[in-house]
């Protein structure tokens, strides 16, 4: 369950620290809905790092191929290789969002 919450902090970090920190918070932004960001970028984020923890994860309930490759006695690297995958892919598809609609 609790995959998905390291997932969008790291997203959501990213954004804050790569992409607004010289240019702050805009609040009244947030009612034009032309001034958002589109999401593409953050939903193929967040989708690709989804699969990275599905197929590290060892759960009792499911064993991913990831970490079966480590052994019996493997630990649970869903959180760790779901993360991981959302930043890295997430810098590059955000910037080309910004190239594509400028938002």
């Amino acid at each position: 369950m609790g995959y998905w919450v390291y997932i969008y902090l790291t997203i959501a970090v990213e954004e804050h620290l790569l992409f607004r920190w010289h240019k702050g918070f805009e609040w009244d932004d947030w009612a034009d809905k032309s001034k958002l960001p589109v999401g593409i970028a953050a939903l193929t984020a967040f989708l690709i790092g989804w699969v990275g923890s599905i197929v590290s994860m060892d759960q009792i309930y499911f064993v991913g191929p990831i970490a079966q490759m480590i052994g019996s006695d493997s630990s649970d690297l869903g959180i760790w290789v779901g993360s991981s995958w959302a930043m890295l892919v997430f810098p590059p598809l955000r910037w080309l969002e910004l190239k594509k609609f400028d938002r």
